[in-house]
């Protein structure tokens, strides 16, 4: 994993716009540039090796902006490219993206959001290059690779979320050996805990992730598309198939009522069934800006409810008797995480209704 900051090089002919974002974003942990046209961006790729251009379309009127795509390619082809305007047109999008660019915001953007879709840039980015390299593969790479990614995106853009990837992944490597899974589907059991809600960086509105009330119906709706999304997005990397297909699986139920595609028993496979279980455990158990976290005992009661209904009862039962012995540790946690991140939310109203 390289400590060096990422360099950034912003392009406005707004020198105010300049300063703000380069100053949120030099907050952010990036190393960032200048330029205010296209002819002087391009100057500026050729002089140094940035890992990022974030341009606005319109210059003066004119979409001098759409070159940066092509022109960035043809200078600094590693370089992710993200494009911004006050003027969103869905033909322009889809051409500046087919041009090489990542992606297309409206502004003004949120800079958390700016810097968490560099960071996700960069990251699939990162993805690739192992895909195209597979001997160099290992699990740890994909571990840092993949915490890297939830921790720069998701957990930067909502964060209550701070640690939920890491704690999934420590209560599922834990429920797996009581299955007895076997090392290798352990260990990408372990990848799909950490990276199981990245799709959540995809939504339209990421609005949705730190409302303070419940979903409504149309939003639930939007949310229930992060299990594919996120599942598409990770990649074709051969060894992140199975990681897919558990990050896929993870909202479904054991009575087939789970989305998206509503498998029923053992059409999911172990790994999704154990994942299942501690995602919604964790979610529950966390303090958000919506509810307050669940006691002990409302939770053991809402999963031996559920046994049967949502859960495969083989894999609650392993769960509920890991609950006996770990159960108020595991329940300090989050608290402990969001403590550690800086997060104190105050939401002391009412415990929340489940809505993961």
């Amino acid at each position: 994993m390289q400590s060096t900051a990422k360099k950034v090089l912003l392009v406005d002919d707004e020198i105010g716009t300049l300063e703000v974002m380069g100053t949120l974003l030099k907050a952010q942990g990036f190393s960032v540039g200048f330029a205010a046209s296209s002819r002087d961006a391009k100057r500026q790729l050729e002089a140094t090796p940035f890992d990022a251009v974030v341009s606005d379309v319109m210059f003066d009127g004119h979409p001098e902006g759409a070159q940066i795509p092509a022109m960035t390619r043809e200078v600094r082809p590693e370089a992710i490219v993200i494009l911004m305007t006050g003027y969103p047109q869905i033909d322009g999008a889809v051409a500046a993206i087919k041009d090489g660019a990542v992606d297309y915001l409206q502004k003004p953007v949120d800079s958390s959001v700016l810097g968490a879709t560099i960071h996700r840039a960069l990251r699939e980015r990162d993805l690739r290059d192992l895909r195209d390299h597979q001997e160099e593969f290992t699990f740890q790479s994909m571990v840092d690779i993949l915490s890297d990614l939830v921790s720069q995106t998701i957990e930067r853009v909502d964060p209550y979320t701070a640690g939920h990837g890491e704690r999934t992944r420590k209560y599922c490597r834990e429920i797996a050996g009581g299955m007895g899974l076997d090392q290798v589907t352990t260990e990408r059991l372990e990848l799909a805990a950490i990276a199981h809600d990245y799709g959540k960086i995809y939504l339209d509105d990421l609005g949705f992730l730190t409302k303070k009330g419940p979903l409504t119906s149309t939003e639930y709706k939007e949310v229930q598309r992060h299990p594919e999304v996120g599942a598409t997005k990770l990649g074709n990397h051969r060894e992140l198939k199975d990681v897919c297909r558990f990050v896929a699986e993870h909202h479904e139920r054991w009575d087939g009522a789970g989305y998206p595609l509503r498998l029923k028993g053992k059409e999911i496979s172990a790994a999704g069934r154990i994942l299942g279980v501690v995602e919604v455990f964790d979610s529950v158990t966390t303090k958000r800006s919506y509810k307050n976290p669940w006691s002990l005992d409302k939770t053991i009661d809402f999963f031996e409810a559920q046994s049967g209904k949502a859960f495969e009862p083989e894999v609650l039962d392993i769960f509920l008797r890991q609950l006996e012995t770990q159960g108020a540790t595991w329940l300090n946690a989050p608290q402990r995480d969001l403590e550690a991140a800086g997060i104190t939310p105050a939401v002391d109203a009412v415990d929340g209704a489940l809505q993961t």
